[in-house]
């Protein structure tokens, strides 16, 4: 037993010493919102949509800072240009098209039906005529048209259609002035992660108090919210309406498993382009107290090490926590993130969730 026990550190030590490590490296925690304005989705579609990338999923927010820096005023809109059965343009009320600024590259052999971005109003896109944007109807008005945003979400057949019900036609326009009425801004729902579940608001990943709801808000008929665009405040929606989708990601892998330090490490560099997480005082030793709080022990392992006679942290970033134990006690020799925020030294054959984080 003991000449194994001998074999295993002397084998981590030639392990860790051999892995490469980037001296000097500060926090590691990367994190972003991922805004998609282009083909509308349900709620429950917005959700597949995220979490069909790597370790993302709808949007959560964890303070208002959060909200205040989201770029999500853009969209796209239908307009009642078309591309016919003979590959001639023309507007919806069967007008020829005499005017057609198109966006760079644009358009493609295989896309008929065109739509307009805020960001870019002045240029035209050509995409799949099934695809779900907001749409722009126009009514005759004197000499000139009248244009009508629609916050509603609908294929540009599904437009046409509602337009000519409720106006006139999907709109039409005949030099660049008439863009000018529809450059506006406006205030449209997104979707978050924040859902009612068992009759709670909580969010699809991740524990946050945070709500932010418009006045008179959360109503008690719908059951995902989503976040406006321009005010970025909340609102109970109903889940099956189609709205532009708000992702997130974080570079954290949250490990319910209980295993032992050594296990932990194994684990995370199993994953390819991982490790146990290190951790700098601040706003990354706080952040990662929102993802140390959904595990399932108490504390969870995390990259630090006591190794030749001194502390380190095993990607080797800088260690900037200046109270561990010069001398710890025999077997404490590996460091966790308690649910209290603590760094605490541990015996490192006892079994924890851990952290991972993607590089």
């Amino acid at each position: 037993m003991m000449k194994s026990g001998l074999s295993g550190a002397f084998l981590l030590l030639l392990f860790l010493l051999c892995t490469p490590a980037e001296s000097g490296l500060g926090e590691v925690l990367r994190k972003r919102y991922d805004y998609y304005k282009n083909n509308h989705r349900n709620w429950e579609e917005a959700q597949s949509h995220c979490r069909g990338q790597y370790n993302r999923d709808l949007a959560i927010m964890y303070s208002q800072a959060d909200t205040e820096g989201l770029d999500i005023d853009d969209y796209f809109s239908w307009i009642g240009l078309i591309r016919d059965s003979q590959r001639h343009w023309h507007w919806s009320n069967e007008d020829e098209s005499n005017f057609e600024p198109w966006a760079q590259d644009e358009p493609d052999e295989k896309d008929d039906c065109v739509f307009v971005t805020y960001d870019d109003i002045s240029r035209f896109h050509a995409t799949s005529c099934d695809q779900y944007f907001f749409f722009i109807c126009h009514e005759p008005h004197d000499d000139h048209y009248h244009y009508k945003f629609e916050l509603k979400s609908k294929t540009w057949w599904e437009a046409q259609t509602y337009c000519r019900d409720v106006y006139n036609d999907l709109s039409t326009f005949t030099e660049a002035s008439d863009l000018d009425d529809v450059e506006l801004p406006e205030d449209f729902p997104v979707w978050t992660g924040l859902h009612k579940y068992e009759g709670a608001w909580k969010w699809t990943r991740g524990l946050s108090e945070y709500r932010g709801w418009s006045d008179a808000e959360p109503g008690n008929n719908n059951d995902c919210a989503s976040i406006s665009s321009l005010s970025k405040k909340m609102s109970a929606t109903d889940c099956n309406l189609r709205y532009p989708v708000l992702c997130y990601w974080d570079n954290l892998v949250l490990v319910n498993e209980s295993k032992t330090w050594e296990e932990a490490l194994e684990h995370c560099r199993a994953l390819g382009n991982h490790d146990l997480v290190s951790v700098q005082p601040g706003s990354e030793h706080s952040y990662m107290m929102k993802r140390v709080i959904e595990a399932h022990t108490d504390e969870v392992w995390t990259g630090l090490r006591f190794l030749a006679g001194e502390w380190l942290w095993v990607n080797g970033a800088d260690l900037q926590y200046t109270d561990l134990p010069a001398c710890p006690l025999e077997q404490q020799h590996c460091g966790t993130l308690s649910k209290q925020g603590d760094v605490k030294t541990r015996n490192c054959s006892e079994k924890r969730n851990f952290l991972c984080y993607f590089y």
